[in-house]
């Protein structure tokens, strides 16, 4: 039995997980907690400095970065050290070990395999930008290709018509053969390869391809603009790649199944679904099984497997539950498997589980799993009761203040005489402020939007929102300057800052995550500080200092 062609390549391409590190002979060591090591290049990996930030921020989040893998190591030598390995995170380091040694067989199997020349970028090119109309038969049986290839030589005006007696093609049999316009790189290959060599009408000998035999006649070649080949060579060469990775992943699948010499055995599966007995509710009884539990339901490079087998190297091998509800996913689920073992099998050979960049990437991987779980399991602890919430909400409630808001229009002008006019003329006209403003002001009223005035909040800069909260509703300010010039504004409603509404909806949602978030932090925070009195903590201060500084410095270039 065999999966989908494409098997191999999308199952590694999900499997395979977020951190693939570079082999670096001179990876120094930036930081150690007793023997786990985090690397120069782990730290490169999760840490990148933010563009258009000031250098002590950087420096603050490269900290941070640090410290909070540093926290991750702890946990998980905490938990390594004191065996709190539960079997789901026993499963999740072997799953983590096993996409490294299929991303190293990809590697060596796939990705090296495939090179793309200079001459391939252009032909493709070409064929993208080349248009064809064509006919062709399309018939199952090389001899009777043979035979209308030989009648159409002879007589190519009967194409149409042998075409509606033979073709297998439904769409266009009918329609004399007639193809709708294409251009490279929307048949198969064997297709379109005939497509661009034939010579224009002439009947072309029968061609190969997965769909049957194909007599074609191509009626006509277009070729378009050709003047961008510079700007569309990334794309051209990035689906290029994709389709040859595609063809060598399922070349490459074939050929690890036969070094795994997979052989699952659907009638010996199908035995043991007779054999099963179930209780009262439904449920499967495995101890029912006698003799059936000795029958061989799969062969490999592995040995024969019973049920018994199954079970246990589903469980050793982190590939979950084994699902006995039908013949045929048991079957799928056996097959992956062993496909899965070959390739561990043959990375373990290439030497990939014995490398310091194995042991380093598991590392960090587990130690952020480790971390998660942690933090996961004492938020589960914090108790929610509605008392907890209020009182929370109460002793911190600076952290739920709404942002006060000031709705304004302004006058603005750097020349201090103009504005002190409009000033004295509103002290009679306050009504005809937005006419002054357009008249007068550098920043005027917002005339393609509804409302058309500014709104300013707390976090404001320039003075308008503090201005706007001395002036008060409903009326025009005394002038004042900021970085702008001169200002007058006129205050259509104004917000000061106040505690968000204790309603349900924001207790179930803002508050308890807050609330939850803060303990969790808190007493993670107190755990972590308590072990690292335990741990043998080293940091590379130097190193540090000397990677931050160069990544910023890179960063700004």
């Amino acid at each position: 039995m065999k999966l989908s062609r494409r098997f191999f390549l999308l199952i590694i391409l999900s499997f395979v997980l977020v951190f693939v590190f570079g082999c670096s002979k001179s990876d120094r060591v930036l930081a150690k907690i007793d023997k786990k090591v985090i690397y120069e290049s782990t730290f490169k990996k999760l840490y990148s400095p933010m563009p258009n930030v000031s250098k002590e921020e950087n420096i603050k989040k490269a900290e941070d970065a640090l410290n909070n893998l540093i926290n991750q190591m702890i946990v998980y030598n905490y938990m390594e050290k004191n065996d709190l390995l539960t079997d789901e995170l026993l499963t999740q380091k072997v799953q983590s070990e096993n996409s490294r040694l299929i991303s190293l067989v990809y590697e060596n199997e796939v990705t090296k395999k495939v090179k793309i020349s200079e001459k391939e970028l252009w032909d493709t090119y070409l064929r993208s930008k080349t248009t064809i109309w064509a006919q062709h038969i399309l018939v199952e049986d090389k001899k009777l290709a043979d035979s209308l290839y030989e009648i159409l030589k002879k007589q190519p005006e009967r194409f149409g018509e042998l075409a509606a007696l033979y073709s297998l093609d439904t769409n266009n049999k009918n329609n004399e053969g007639m193809l709708r316009e294409f251009s490279g790189g929307v048949m198969v290959k064997p297709f379109e390869d005939a497509c661009f060599k034939q010579p224009i009408n002439v009947i072309g000998k029968p061609v190969k391809s997965n769909f049957g035999y194909h007599i074609i006649r191509v009626l006509k070649r277009e070729r378009k603009d050709i003047s961008n080949y510079q700007k569309e060579i990334k794309s051209i060469e990035n689906n290029l790649k994709r389709k040859k990775l595609n063809e060598v992943a399922m070349k490459s699948e074939e050929k690890l199944r036969k070094e795994g010499k997979i052989n699952v055995n659907l009638d010996n599966i199908n035995k043991l679904f007779q054999s099963f007995k179930y209780d009262s509710l439904g449920n499967l009884i495995l101890d029912s099984l006698k003799d059936e539990r000795n029958l061989v339901l799969a062969t490999s490079i592995f040995g024969p497997w019973t049920i018994d087998d199954v079970m246990r190297e589903a469980k050793n091998g982190g590939f979950g539950k084994v699902p006995l509800s039908q013949p045929e996913v048991l079957r799928n689920f056996i097959d992956r498997m062993l496909f899965f073992m070959t390739v561990y099998q043959k990375g373990k050979r290439m030497g990939g589980n014995l490398s310091k960049e194995f042991a380093k990437e598991t590392d960090v991987k587990m130690a952020i799993i480790c971390d998660q779980k942690v933090r996961k399991d004492i938020m589960n602890s914090i108790p929610t009761d509605d008392s907890l919430l209020v009182k929370f909400y109460k002793d911190k409630i600076d952290r739920f203040m709404e942002k006060g808001k000031a709705y304004i229009y302004v006058i603005n002008n750097k020349d201090l005489q103009k504005i002190s006019m409009v000033k004295d003329s509103l002290k009679f006209k306050k009504k005809d402020f937005k006419r002054f403003a357009k008249i007068y002001s550098t920043i005027k009223p917002k005339e393609f939007s509804k409302p058309d005035y500014f709104i300013f909040d707390e976090t404001d800069t320039t003075g308008y929102y503090k201005k706007a909260l001395e002036t008060g509703k409903g009326k025009i300010s005394d002038i004042f300057q900021n970085s702008n010039g001169y200002n007058i504004i006129y205050v259509v409603d104004v917000f000061p800052p106040k505690p968000k509404e204790l309603t349900d909806e924001f207790k179930k949602r803002q508050l308890k995550n807050e609330y939850l978030k803060f303990y969790t932090d808190s007493i993670y925070n107190d755990q972590i500080e308590k072990e690292k009195q335990n741990v043998k903590l080293f940091v590379n201060r130097d190193l540090f200092d000397k990677i931050v500084n160069s990544l910023i410095s890179e960063n700004k270039e």
